[in-house]
């Protein structure tokens, strides 16, 4: 991930910062793919977000995989192309 990638979710998560977090990761990268923050085809993975966040991998690891519920992106994977439904 690009340095303005962190700088995005940093900033999102302290807005979601009510929620719990697995929900606040769920909604910033998914708010990150839909306005073009994330590219089809950029790679984001668990490992990523966790260490630069010093989060723990389990609510990172919860967040995408609802992502991939939705059918967002590839859990652990290269993002795949957004469909607005």
């Amino acid at each position: 991930m690009e340095a303005n990638h962190y700088q995005y979710i940093k900033e999102q998560i302290e807005y979601y910062s009510s929620k719990p977090l697995r929900e606040a990761i769920f909604y910033v990268v998914k708010s990150a793919i839909i306005e073009g923050v994330f590219l089809p085809r950029d790679r984001l993975t668990e490992d990523d977000i966790a260490q630069q966040f010093n989060y723990s991998r389990t609510p990172v690891r919860e967040a995408l995989r609802k992502l991939e519920q939705e059918n967002i992106q590839g859990y652990g994977q290269k993002l795949l192309p957004y469909h607005y439904p």
